[in-house]
């Protein structure tokens, strides 16, 4: 008689990984156009889901790629020096303040793990970047959520009462992701007076070219205790698909604690040398920032008539809510081409990006019937 030996399934024996996960979601990116295509059935798409700048990055970039590739067999530099350098110019901040990362994304996984121990508190404000959650509750963060105004605004009162009981980590995003709501300097400032220095603070300014409202190192260096400024150069700089980001810190021996955790050579050759052209190509980037600022307005302007509710967004892409539900008024523009960003936000909201003037004409002649009930 033939025996046969009886496994127990794979499921059934424990997971070898740590119990923080069960709760963590993998972060959702935008659809892509691969799958938009297929969808819809149709490759005339504009893109306007991921806050990509659809403009372009400046010219210069590929020539300064074509170069980088001419030694794929040599390693980057680990320390991204010469753009350390020229960032540092560029932001009047000492070199050795500055952490580069591909994409900031990165950056708050390092900057969590190094500054999180379990059970400690992280404070923040949802809705916002969904990455705070995944990363805090990897790092196994007691998350302290004060929830966003009506207008999605930070209710800053609030946040000074949580403030002022001393995170470990307090995290604000301005302009929010996927709001778009700005804070003011003043916001800032009185939330620094209530924050005791004990406390890290993150400010992700991904966003910041569109809104350079107030000068954030002066306020948080008033402040004076430890802090990282994040920023990218995937959205006005235009280089998404380079994955290169970088943080401004308190001091270099922040960094040196970021640098243990960051992997080395994280960010190659070819995206190294297209954010140095980008950052030297001030005339492109004003332009771009002035042409999305100018377009938002077109398409702030089209909602505002159909009667829309939307947030004041200072970003490069608008936050409304959707009569018909987010998923419906997503189907309805992905068979007109149009691929957007519903948001699981209570109340039925949806993010669209700003795209190039053609890609907005076609979004505002879509934008009735895909927003009708």
């Amino acid at each position: 008689m033939l025996v046969v030996d009886q496994k127990p399934l794979a499921s059934a024996m424990p997971s070898p990984v740590r119990a923080a996960l069960e709760t963590v979601q993998a972060y959702k990116a935008g659809m892509t156009l691969a799958e938009a295509g297929r969808r819809a059935g149709r490759s005339d798409l504009s893109k306007l889901a991921s806050n990509e700048n659809l403009l372009g990055a400046s010219p210069t970039v590929a020539d300064a790629v074509q170069a980088a590739l001419a030694s794929p067999e040599i390693y980057p530099d680990p320390y991204c020096e010469t753009l350390r350098d020229a960032l540092g110019l560029h932001l009047a901040v000492d070199p050795a303040r500055i952490v580069v990362s591909p994409g900031s994304e990165a950056l708050i996984d390092y900057l969590f793990r190094a500054v999180i121990s379990p059970g400690e508190t992280i404070l923040l404000s949802t809705p916002t970047f969904p990455a705070y959650e995944i990363f805090a509750k990897c790092a196994e963060a007691a998350i302290v959520d004060v929830p966003r105004l009506a207008n999605f605004d930070l209710d800053v009162e609030a946040f000074k009462v949580e403030a002022a009981k001393g995170p470990k980590l307090l995290v604000l995003c301005t302009p929010n992701n996927p709001t778009g709501n700005a804070l003011t300097g003043i916001d800032i400032g009185e939330i620094l007076a209530v924050t005791p220095r004990s406390t890290m603070v993150f400010i992700d300014e991904a966003y910041r070219e569109y809104h350079e409202a107030f000068n954030t190192f002066a306020l948080l260096e008033a402040w004076g205790g430890p802090w990282v400024s994040a920023r990218t150069f995937s959205k006005a700089y235009g280089l998404a698909g380079m994955r290169v980001g970088y943080g401004i810190a308190s001091s270099a021996e922040l960094v040196g604690y970021l640098d243990r955790l960051r992997p080395p050579f994280n960010v190659t050759a070819i995206s190294q040398a297209a954010a140095l052209a980008v950052l030297a190509d001030v005339e492109h980037l004003e332009r771009t920032v002035a042409l999305t600022i100018a377009e938002r307005g077109r398409v702030e302007a089209a909602l505002d008539v159909l009667g829309v509710e939307r947030t004041s967004s200072q970003a490069n892409f608008v936050f409304l809510r959707s009569p018909a539900g987010p998923q419906a008024t997503t189907e309805r523009l992905l068979r007109d081409g149009l691929i957007i960003r519903p948001t699981p936000v209570a109340g039925g909201w949806v993010r669209i990006t700003i795209g190039r003037p053609a890609d907005n004409d076609r979004l505002i002649a879509a934008l009735p019937a895909a927003l009708a009930r």
